[in-house]
């Protein structure tokens, strides 16, 4: 059972392992046929697409959960069933029910959209600085991991990026790689921005990000990873 779910800003400070555990709660107290691991200490069997930073909200997570069925089920069953026993922060949005062999989500995931808020930042500037960015074929940028920093060209990993005024500062939307041979997180990029914006970097705020959505490619398409 692949499950979409959503994680609103209430809870956007909440930690994966945290997540985790109320997932697989929500799961035992939903009275679905879950699928236990095996050993001295067995947990339901499920797997996240993608870990989301603290304090970042999202309007599509999506986990897998094995179901061990003895007869039908339906997905809008599951999904009522899950509904019943989540928080209104972390409600369900859609359920999909897929064979054991369906390949794992993480190795399908390749981008996520951003919505990022960056208060009372020029929007102008900003704007004009990713248009440069957007024409250019290489940029190089300082990301820290934990094997040490190391200078990336983070220009192939942006897919879509847009800047607008909102809120008294700037809007972003994004979509960038989230894979394990490249990933660009959406924090690196607004100070990239920041800086090839010519603004003081002490006068650049916290941003606020949400999440809004994880895709996969098909066919040379980008598909909402959840339609794979």
């Amino acid at each position: 059972m692949l499950l979409a779910f959503r994680k609103g800003e209430a809870l956007r400070h909440l930690g994966h392992l945290d997540l985790q555990r109320a997932m697989q709660r929500a799961l035992r107290r939903s009275g679905l046929p879950v699928r236990y691991s095996q050993g001295f200490n067995p947990h339901i069997l499920t797997a996240f697409a993608s870990a989301l930073a603290v304090g970042v909200s999202s309007d599509e997570e999506i986990v897998e959960a094995a179901l061990a069925l003895s007869e039908p089920i339906e997905a809008e069953d599951c999904l009522i069933r899950m509904n019943a026993v989540l928080p209104e922060a972390l409600r369900a949005t859609r359920v999909k029910l897929v064979e054991d062999a369906h390949p794992a989500l993480m190795g399908l995931l390749k981008q996520a959209g951003y919505v990022a808020w960056l208060p009372g930042a020029d929007a102008g500037a900003l704007a004009a600085a990713a248009r440069a960015f957007l024409a250019e074929e290489e940029v190089m940028a300082l990301r820290v991991s934990k094997r040490g920093e190391r200078l990336v060209n983070i220009r192939p990993m942006v897919h879509r990026l847009t800047v607008a005024e909102a809120e008294g500062g700037a809007r972003f939307e994004m979509r960038l790689s989230l894979e394990e041979a490249a990933t660009l997180k959406p924090d690196l990029l607004l100070s990239t921005l920041w800086e090839r914006a010519g603004l003081p970097p002490e006068a650049m705020g916290k941003p606020r990000l949400r999440r809004t959505g994880l895709f996969g490619v098909r066919d040379g398409g980008v598909v909402p990873l959840m339609d794979l």
